[in-house]
């Protein structure tokens, strides 16, 4: 069972478009300053978030025409 921070959110497998990308990137920024994540590793490829209550980790990858980019669980 995830926890409640994990459960409202959901995997991509390949944004819709940069916007799409854009509200993702936001709402995890959201999540670190009001303290439900933290990022543990961001490098030009991806952004690793770990859940503050489970430890369980998320990651994010921008997306680069044609590459789709991604929101997954780890």
């Amino acid at each position: 069972m995830k926890c409640s921070n994990c459960r409202i959110l959901i995997n991509i497998d390949g944004f819709g478009g940069y916007e799409h990308y854009i509200s993702s990137k936001k709402s995890m920024d959201n999540n670190v300053n009001n303290g439900f994540f933290k990022i543990i590793i961001q490098n030009s490829y991806e952004t690793i978030y770990e859940c503050n209550e489970c430890k369980t980790k998320w990651a994010l990858s921008e997306p680069d025409f044609p590459y789709k980019g991604y929101f997954e669980q780890r």
